[in-house]
C-alpha cells in the first residue's frame, strides 16, 4: 500500500517525467485554438526546435531547451532563461524566468529570484513572485505554499483560502485533495472542509470520481461523498477517458466504472488512458492498449509516454527517443535528426 507521502513524491516525479506534462490538452484535428497545427518539442545536438505531427521541422533547432505547446504557447529556453513563443516562432514573453510552466486557464507559475508568481499570456505578472511553490489553476483558483504551508488564491492574486494546509493539489468537480499529517481529506471551494483528512491515500477528483483508500482497501467516491464504486483490489487509481488502473497480485490493467475490468490485469505496468490508447509495461518493454484490451503497439520500447495531440514519445535506447503515430511508426527519431 502507497501512503500518502509516498503518493506526494509520485505525483511530483510524474509531474517532471520526460519531456512533456500528460495533461496536454487535444484539440479537434489536433489543431491550436489559433488554427494552426499542433506542433511538439525536438532536440539535435543540444539545440531544441518543433517538428509538426508529419515530422516536418517547422521551428528551427536553435533553443537551449523547450516544452510542448499549452493554450498557444511554448517554453522555450534562450541564454539561460526561459520566455514563451507562440506557433509562429515569435517570442511573446521574453526570457527571464529562471523557472517557468505551461499555461492553464489563461495564467502560468514562474520562479523569479527563487520565489513563485504567475504571468498572464502577454507576461503580465498578475500574482507576484513570493511563493516557495505554487501549482497550475484549475477552476479559477492555484494552490500556492507560503510560510511552509499551502493556500489558494484566485487570478487577481488574492488568497481566496488561507494557506493552513501541509499540502493542497487542484480544484476538480468543485473539490480540492488536501493533506494533514500525511491523511487525505477534501475541502470545497469556499474552503469549508468537505470530507475530513482520514485516508491512506487518496487522489483528486477526475471524471466525477475520487480514488480513496484506508486500511488496504480502496472505493471510488462521488462529488456527494458517497461510495460509488468498491474494489478488492491491491491499488487503483483515478479514472481517465472512462478507464481507471487497478493493480492485484503485483499486475495492472484497467477497470470501467462500473467496475469491470476492460484491460486484462496481466502488466507489469500501466499509464493513463489518452486519446484511447495507455502505455503498458511487459517486463522491461512498453507498449500500448486500447480499451478493449487489444495489444495496439507492440511493447519494444524503453519508456513510452501517452498520446498527446496524436503523437507520443517513447524512449529506443542509447540516450535515442523518438516520436510515434497511433499505428506505431516513427514520425520523428533523435538518432537520424543529427
Amino acid at each position: 500500500m502507497i501512503n500518502m507521502k509516498s503518493f506526494i513524491l509520485l505525483a511530483s516525479l510524474i509531474l517532471l517525467f520526460v519531456f512533456q506534462s500528460c495533461a496536454s490538452q487535444q484539440r479537434s484535428e489536433y489543431m491550436s485554438a489559433s488554427g494552426t497545427e499542433a506542433l511538439f518539442p525536438v532536440e539535435r545536438d543540444f539545440e531544441w526546435g518543433f517538428i509538426n505531427r508529419s515530422g516536418k521541422l517547422v521551428i528551427p533547432y536553435k533553443y537551449e531547451g523547450a516544452v510542448d505547446f499549452s493554450e498557444d504557447r511554448a517554453l522555450v529556453k534562450k541564454d539561460g532563461k526561459w520566455g514563451y513563443i507562440n506557433e509562429f516562432d515569435i517570442m511573446v514573453i521574453s526570457p527571464r524566468f529562471e523557472e517557468a510552466h505551461k499555461f492553464s486557464e489563461g495564467l502560468a507559475h514562474v520562479k523569479i529570484d527563487g520565489r513563485y508568481g504567475y504571468i498572464d499570456k502577454v507576461g503580465k505578472m498578475v500574482a507576484e513572485p513570493e511563493y516557495e511553490k505554487a501549482e497550475p489553476f484549475s477552476e479559477g483558483l492555484a494552490s500556492v505554499k507560503i510560510n511552509g504551508r499551502w493556500g489558494y488564491i484566485d487570478k487577481s492574486g488574492r488568497m481566496k483560502i488561507q494557506p493552513s494546509f501541509e499540502r493542497a493539489f487542484s480544484f476538480s468537480d468543485g473539490l480540492a485533495l488536501i493533506v494533514e499529517d500525511g491523511e487525505g481529506g477534501f475541502i470545497k471551494k469556499s474552503g469549508d472542509t468537505f470530507i475530513k483528512p482520514k485516508y491512506d491515500w487518496a487522489e483528486g477528483f477526475s471524471e466525477g470520481l475520487a480514488c480513496v483508500g484506508s486500511g488496504g482497501k480502496y472505493v471510488y467516491i462521488d462529488k456527494f461523498g458517497e461510495v460509488k464504486l468498491k474494489t478488492d483490489f491491491e491499488g487503483a487509481r483515478h479514472f481517465k477517458e472512462g478507464a481507471a488502473a487497478v493493480t492485484r497480485r503485483g499486475k495492472q490493467g484497467f477497470i470501467n466504472k462500473s467496475g469491470l475490468i476492460i484491460v486484462p490485469i496481466e502488466y507489469d505496468q500501466v499509464g493513463d488512458f489518452s486519446e484511447g490508447y495507455a502505455s503498458i509495461r511487459v517486463g522491461p518493454a512498453w507498449g500500448f492498449v486500447n480499451k478493449r484490451g487489444e495489444v495496439v503497439i507492440e511493447p519494444r520500447f524503453q519508456t513510452a509516454v501517452s498520446f498527446s495531440g496524436g503523437l507520443a514519445i517513447v524512449e529506443l535506447g542509447n540516450g535515442e527517443w523518438a516520436y510515434i503515430d497511433r499505428k506505431g511508426e516513427f514520425v520523428w527519431r533523435s538518432d537520424t535528426a543529427k
